[in-house]
């Protein structure tokens, strides 16, 4: 087994060897087998703390052993030395950790998944989202971006918009006159997208979001709108303070990188902080100052705004790099996650379970294997 592994992060494995790992993987009863396989592997491949990429593929299959319960029961790994915590993390904390689940039957019209009992996989290969995104002209004309590659795609109003290695960029062009000209870039479900605006700020739009912004900041404030999620990470400038409007409530920031989530079917607007100092206001006079760590979150119905700095700001941001991290997460919750990056609709057939999940998974696995990973989690 050790060898398979070593020949599959090599990249070495003949089609027979894949296979060969892919049946033990799928056949197994033993998952400790694998994992501790898997881990041995890890230890030996001299690699910085966090980096895992050469095993993501070998790490998506092992997703495929894990019957964990709960996350305060991981198995006891028959070691003599210690693991360092990079290495669980890259052997299993791509793992999808669940107390308990019973979701099931997936349909091939329509691409819904219904919760129901017994679990089922699901029938019908629904892959991934991955970066695309759709930009929208100050003249009302759109432009997909999925596939575009480097170059320039548009001018506008003072400015000259460009794809650099994936990202939307804005460059000044020459000067203009008049009112600024804005842009709209918005994700459907299913894709995420990065954007520098033409100050330097760096955003990225989670799935089924949307952004609208001017193509040139000019005035004493810089001032965007957002639905749904985005991280930012702001490009200093004290003399002209930098606003994010969220309908009638809005986030105000010097430099600052923070994370808002603004989805209109969520029963509250989260900001998280990261770095630097923000404030969220609502619209009726309510506001809270955060600092590094902490979290506002106004309910959409009560309107009630309150303040925590227990939150874990990396599961808050894991969606950006490309990690679905379920912290006691609800099953709705979870769900809501699984709607936006697979495009599909999520229906109950009964009243909404009460489970917790715990874990983290990679975001670049089939809705398949996913549905998989829980039936054999139950």
């Amino acid at each position: 087994m050790l060898y398979l592994i070593q020949r599959y992060a090599n990249d070495a494995a003949t089609p027979a060897e894949q296979k060969e790992l892919s049946d033990f993987i799928a056949d197994s009863p033993d998952d400790e087998l694998f994992t501790e396989a898997l881990m041995e592997q890890m230890e030996r491949h001299p690699s910085t703390d966090g980096d895992v990429r050469a095993f993501e593929g070998i790490a998506d299959q092992a997703l495929l052993l894990s019957r964990l319960n709960r996350p305060e029961t991981l198995p006891a790994m028959p070691r003599r030395r210690h693991i360092q915590p990079w290495v669980w993390a890259a052997a299993c904390a791509l793992v999808l950790v669940i107390g308990g689940v019973y979701l099931g039957r997936y349909s091939r019209s329509g691409h819904t998944v219904v919760v129901s009992a017994p679990p089922k996989p699901a029938s019908t290969v629904i892959s991934p989202g991955k970066n695309g995104a759709i930009l929208t002209l100050s003249d009302g004309s759109t432009i997909a971006l999925d596939s575009l590659g480097n170059g320039k795609i548009a001018t506008q109003q003072g400015s000259d918009v460009f794809i650099r290695q994936g990202k939307l960029t804005y460059a000044a062009a020459s000067a203009s006159s008049g009112e600024p000209a804005y842009n709209t870039l918005s994700t459907p479900k299913g894709r995420q997208y990065h954007i520098q605006l033409p100050d330097g700020t760096e955003v990225w739009l989670n799935a089924a979001s949307s952004l609208h912004y001017p193509t040139l900041f000019s005035g004493a404030d810089r001032v965007v709108d957002v639905t749904g999620e985005a991280y930012f990470e702001v490009a200093k400038d004290a003399a002209h303070p930098f606003k994010v409007r969220l309908g009638k409530s809005q986030i105000d920031v010097l430099g600052t990188n923070f994370n808002v989530n603004a989805y209109n079917n969520e029963p509250a607007i989260a900001t998280t902080l990261l770095e630097g100092s923000v404030r969220f206001s609502t619209g009726d006079g309510k506001s809270q100052l955060l600092k590094p760590g902490e979290q506002t979150r106004f309910d959409q119905a009560t309107q009630a705004l309150t303040l925590t700095d227990t939150v874990t700001t990396s599961s808050v941001v894991a969606w950006k790099n490309g990690i679905f991290d379920f912290n006691n997460m609800g099953l709705r919750e979870v769900m809501q996650q699984l709607e936006r990056w697979y495009d599909i609709d999520v229906k109950y057939e009964k009243k909404v379970p009460k489970i917790s999940f715990y874990g983290k998974m990679t975001k670049n696995i089939q809705l398949a294997d996913l549905l998989t990973i829980l039936e054999r989690s139950k």
